[in-house]
């Protein structure tokens, strides 16, 4: 005889209660089973409402139904007990992505279906009176969908089912019998056939704008590795740079002292071998000084007169060593060389990064700024009054004589021997020598020149000698239209460094050192002039027709 292989799934045997393979099972009067303790419960927690349903087909009785124990249920699973039966039902709870079964009281199971007629979720276990009375058959089933009140009309809780083009939203078939009876109105399938295209076009632009996006996204990926393959670049750049001057800077620095210590062995040994010489002839003079006060106590006349004639004559004083003793004991040119290097040094420690922000921008930018070394010249600064004597006549002084114009009308100003009668130029009163002295200038026009001058350049007529840089006695900067050049004994140098209309005028007499700056929100230096100055020099200046310059008044607190 054939052994029957009996094949069982949980599901078959589980209690829709406990959704466990059923213990004690018990059939009520519909035909469905339960363990005796699950139905039990349940019809307690309903007692009050004197209605017992079942949990599965919903079938109510009015006196709760007498419950017995399903003998062949009982035996069928007991003598399955060796049967291996897959009682495990965990794949089948539902999951926080799965749509649960609404009828499971406790543990819920993954719904299957979703009826649209009942409005209720079902899972495989609670569906079967769907699959198995007539009654349900008309229901319409669905793939399980969460949310169903987004599917139900507000107004009448119905099913929505139609879509409202007039409206442009979907509605159930009471709302279109009353409100939208005149509407124009499509089931949703037609609705969605018709916005296939337009989704479809919607879709494919915002491919093309992901595209666009992921490009631009790509484009600044790569930006930001060039930022920082660039800003890389120039670490090391300014690294090997900021190195390399710094050895350069030691180096230079033990190479000064070097020198300025060689200079000083050099002129020490001198002194040392006068002194060696003086030393060697006052020891001479003092041995012959002793011999004639030995020679004047004698009382021997022979041997007086004998000795007398090699002591009569003392050393004549051209034999006597000549020393000068400076304490500039360095050659002038290396000393206005050293000078113009402490200054270069100086200048390099006054650079400083100043934060900006401009309004209505939050990013704050930087720039460099020389920000202390103006700070520094203004301890230098001196006050300047021009001289109407030495004033042009078609120029006129102002404000104390501090600032001048230049203009087509002359001033009648009385004959001096000092005064300029053919170029717009005049001086300053001040002599300047023996010390440092810094002062600033501001010029509105087209044409202007400022400088320093010996006295004794010529004031009479139109010749080389009297015109500010073009002779041996003075030094200029020369403002053409913004555009500038430096003159010095009629020899032009262009300027192509920027310039603004306030210049700073520095002279380190001592040092040789003549130098102009253009002064804005930093101090750029436009050219220096380096040589021996021999007399003490006056500021000067040429003003061109319809301009005028004004002598800055400075203090070393101006910011």
């Amino acid at each position: 005889m054939a052994v029957v292989q009996l094949s069982m799934s949980a599901d078959q045997y589980a209690c829709s209660v406990c959704l466990e393979v059923m213990k004690e099972p018990v059939t009520i009067p519909c035909g469905h089973s339960y363990c005796m303790g699950c139905i039990n419960d349940f019809w307690d927690q309903s007692d009050k409402e004197g209605v017992y349903n079942c949990p599965q087909c919903r079938k109510a009785f009015n006196v709760r139904p007498e419950l017995n124990r399903n003998t062949v249920l009982t035996d069928l699973l007991e003598k399955v007990k060796d049967v291996r039966v897959d009682v495990s039902l965990s794949e089948s709870y539902a999951g926080p992505d799965d749509v649960c079964c609404d009828v499971c009281p406790v543990k819920k199971l993954k719904a299957v279906k979703t009826c649209m007629t009942c409005l209720v979720s079902y899972c495989d276990i609670h569906l079967q009176p769907h699959r198995e009375s007539g009654a349900y058959k008309r229901h319409k089933l669905e793939e399980p969908t969460e949310n169903l009140e987004e599917k139900l009309c507000a107004k009448h809780q119905k099913v929505l089912e139609i879509f409202c083009r007039t409206d442009g939203t979907c509605v159930c078939l009471l709302c279109v019998a009353t409100e939208h009876k005149s509407h124009d109105t499509v089931t949703p399938e037609e609705e969605r056939a018709g916005r296939e295209s337009q989704l479809e076009e919607t879709q494919t632009e915002l491919e093309n704008q992901i595209e666009e996006k992921e490009e631009k996204l790509e484009e600044i990926k790569e930006t930001i590795e060039r930022i920082q393959s660039s800003a890389e670049t120039e670490v090391q750049e300014y690294e090997e740079t900021f190195k390399s001057v710094l050895e350069y800077i030691e180096k230079l620095r033990s190479e000064v002292i070097d020198v300025i210590r060689e200079y000083e062995r050099r002129e020490v040994r001198k002194a040392e071998e006068l002194i060696e010489q003086l030393e060697k002839e006052i020891k001479e003079l003092k041995w012959r000084d002793a011999e004639l006060d030995e020679l004047s106590q004698t009382n021997d006349h022979i041997h007086f007169l004998k000795k007398f004639p090699s002591f009569c004559h003392p050393p004549t004083e051209g034999d006597a060593p000549e020393l000068t003793v400076d304490k500039d004991f360095l050659p002038e040119a290396l000393r206005m060389n050293l000078s113009d290097l402490k200054m270069s040094l100086e200048e390099t420690r006054d650079w400083e990064f100043v934060k900006t922000s401009e309004e209505g921008v939050e990013d704050s930018s930087f720039i460099l700024q020389n920000v202390r070394f103006r700070n520094r010249l203004l301890q230098y600064s001196c006050p300047l009054t021009l001289d109407p004597n030495t004033a042009q006549t078609c120029l006129q002084l102002l404000d104390e004589n501090r600032k001048v114009t230049c203009d087509e009308t002359e001033t009648p100003y009385p004959d001096h021997p000092e005064r300029f009668d053919y170029y717009g130029q005049v001086l300053c009163r001040e002599a300047l020598s023996g010390t440092r002295c810094y002062w600033e200038v501001e010029w509105t026009g087209d044409e202007f020149d400022i400088g320093v001058t010996y006295k004794g350049i010529e004031r009479k007529g139109e010749g080389d000698e009297c015109r500010l840089g073009c002779n041996d006695k003075s030094w200029s900067l020369y403002i053409n239209d913004s555009s500038f050049s430096v003159w010095h004994n009629n020899i032009c140098t262009d300027i192509s460094t920027p310039s603004s209309h306030r210049i700073g005028v520095y002279l380190d007499y001592a040092a040789g050192s003549l130098s102009f700056y253009s002064v804005s929100d930093i101090v750029t230096l436009l050219y220096r002039f380096n040589t021996s100055f021999t007399e003490p020099l006056y500021p000067a200046f040429w003003v061109g027709e319809n301009c005028s310059l004004t002598i800055c008044t400075l203090s070393s607190s101006d910011q």
